[in-house]
Order: C-alpha cells, then structure tokens, then sequence
C-alpha cells in the first residue's frame, strides 16, 4: 500500500507539472501531414537506453541517404552510441533530466531546425518545455495532446512497433522504402574474448533473467524451469545464461544449482558488448527483457520473449524475427514476468524449438539461411 501510494502523489505531482508548463509554455499549430525540403533533423534522446537506440539506429542512416542531416539530443553516456556506432552529424549532450535553466541554454546552441522528433508516448513538464524553447518549424510526436506537435503520429501508429512508428515518420518525410534493419554495436576485444571462450562448445541457446525493474526479472523458480524446458526442447544445444551488472555472482549460482555441464555462463562478463557476441553466436535467445531483444534481431537471432502483462508494450517492443514467438504472462498487480501459464509456455516453446530445429536443418542441408529470412 505505501508504494501504491507513493505512485499515486508522484502522478499527481507529474501531472500537475506537466498542467502549469502546458498552460504557459504550449500553443496549437496547424497540424501538417507531410513534410518537403527537410534539411536539418533533431531527435530528442535524452531519456534513451540500449534496446531503444538499437530499434532507432536504422533511422540516422536513411534520413542521411536523403541528404538530411541527423542530430540528437542525448545524455554523454549514450552520446558516443549515437555519434560512433550510428553515426549521427551531431550530438548535443546533457542531462536525463536538465533544469529550466539548462534546457534554454541548450535550444539556444541548438538553434534553428528543420524539424524536431520527440517519440515518447507521454510528454512529461520537461518535454513540453524544451519542445517550446527549440527554434523548430516542425515537430513530429507521438503524444498527440501536445499543441506544439503539428505531426502527430500518435493515433496513426498506435498498435505498431516502434521501428514501424519511425518507419511512418520516414515516410512522412519524403523517405521511401526505408531498410529497417538495425544496426548493432559491436566491440573488436569481446569478439575476441567471446571467440576463444566458445572453441569447441556445443551449439546453445541464450536465456537473458535478469533486468533492472523486478517486473520483467526472471526469479529463480522461473529460471531454472525455462532452463529445464530448453534443456529438453534442445536436446543438440547447450543453454548460457547471460549476466547483467551486479548479477554475476547470481548468474553463476544458477548455473551451479542446474548442476549439468550444458548450463554455463561466461564467467567475468565485463560489458553489455559480451552479451552481444553470445547473442550473435546462439541459435536462439529466450528473454524477458526487451533491449536483448532487439539486439536479438538485429543479429537475425531468434527469441522467445516474455512480456509481463502488457499488450502494449507488446505491440511497441515485441521481436520483429519472422520465428520469434512474444508470449504474454498472466494479469497480475503489480505486473510481473513470472506469473506464466505454464501449460501455454511448454507448447510455444515446443513450437518454436520445431520451427527453428527446420531452419538450422535446411541450412545444414545446404539451403542458403539466413534467420531474418527464414520463415515460420
């Protein structure tokens, strides 16, 4: 009860926020369908993480092949993703969450833009007032209540996953079949590390339990059962459980408590990129935390992935693989990753244990596979 009510007075204070810097900070333009003669974009990323960017990358390199530049609004731990890895023309560093004062300073560097793009479902009191501040003659968003938004894709795009609520801001801006795949970040040290680690292993698949918010961490019980299901589902393939900051020693306990020799993790996992290398070296992930997801897919990888009681953020993050299977959990309050039917659980997973045993079969066979392409 203390923390349902802890909620309850931050949404009231947000909310309130959010009322007073609308009331003298935001106006109504004419809103606008499509948008001509784009040279200068502006991306609001000041709240991004890793699964997020990820879904986002492909949008920088097709704006530039039209000739736009791309810019981004971000914090300095994510600004060299933007600047090196997708290759933004500009990154204006700041806080997660600036001041008044800091936010006027920064539209002042910023200066005028063609168009800036805040894809946030809600805009909190900050979004509103540095969407006011920014010298922009255009700005695209999904929360449509936001008079400042002249193209509002909000309505136009709810049900669909964010690479394709981009994909409808690409088109909107001239931008014709845009490739969608995204770009993954990739580290030469953990390619290398995670290489020599995996000489003469088995065939495995990935298990991601732990996240940072408890609704969509794995607990043990859940754990150890998935392993257990994979361990029988993929008889060829062995399971490595992937860490998470903070997680190690717990990661390795798992793996001792299985106590079988086709559970392993990589011991001393040192960054989120030697993730990446397991993930690009598994023939599948099953997870219920979304930025491996997206990761996942970038690689062409597989997954399994399971959503706490969320339609919507299911059908905002869910895996874009042709042989991923998105499985919902049961309702529950708060929402919560382990309350699976697991009846339900045991035939999606054998389903897509047999869908991807085909595809690895007809490339073994000589058939060209890749598993972007490999349908279900």
């Amino acid at each position: 009860m203390p923390g349902a009510l802890t909620h309850r007075i931050r949404a009231w204070r947000d909310d309130t926020r959010r009322a007073i810097v609308s009331r003298f900070f935001d106006r109504e333009k004419p809103e606008v369908e499509r948008l001509e003669g784009l040279r200068r974009v502006l991306f609001v990323r000041w709240d991004a993480k890793w699964g997020d960017s990820v879904v986002f990358s492909f949008v920088p390199r097709e704006l530039q092949r039209h000739g736009i530049s791309v810019e981004v609004i971000a914090t300095s731990e994510m600004a060299p993703m933007f600047r090196d890895q997708f290759g933004v023309d500009a990154v204006h560093e700041t806080k997660k969450r600036p001041g008044y004062g800091e936010i006027r300073r920064l539209a002042r560097r910023i200066g005028p833009v063609d168009l800036v793009v805040f894809f946030s479902h809600l805009a909190n009191h900050r979004a509103v007032y540095l969407l006011s501040q920014l010298q922009a003659t255009h700005i695209a968003g999904l929360d449509d209540s936001v008079g400042l938004v002249d193209l509002k894709l909000g309505a136009a795009t709810r049900g669909k996953h964010f690479a394709e609520k981009y994909l409808s801001l690409l088109e909107r801006c001239g931008v014709q079949g845009a490739d969608t795949r995204y770009i993954v970040p990739r580290e030469e040290q953990s390619e290398k590390s995670v290489s020599a680690f995996l000489q003469g292993r088995r065939p495995f698949v990935c298990l991601n339990a732990y996240s940072k918010g408890s609704a969509r961490s794995l607990n043990l019980e859940t754990a150890k059962r998935l392993i257990e299901l994979l361990l029988n589902q993929f008889s060829e393939h062995d399971v490595c459980v992937l860490s998470a900051p903070g997680k190690q020693q717990e990661v390795e306990g798992l793996c001792r408590q299985m106590a079988d020799e086709r559970v392993f993790c990589l011991p001393e996992t040192q960054t989120i990129y030697d993730n990446i290398e397991l993930i690009a070296r598994a023939d599948a992930l099953v997870s219920g935390i979304t930025a491996t997801v997206h990761m996942a897919d970038g690689l062409g990888v597989p997954s399994f992935v399971l959503f706490p009681f969320d339609p919507a953020d299911r059908d905002d993050w869910h895996s874009r693989h042709p042989l991923s299977v998105n499985f919902l959990a049961e309702p529950s309050e708060p929402l919560d990753v382990n309350r699976l039917d697991w009846s339900e659980v045991e035939r999606e997973l054998a389903r897509f244990a047999a869908e991807l045993k085909r595809c690895i079969g007809e490339r073994q066979h000589g058939s060209e596979w890749e598993g972007r392409n490999c349908q279900a």
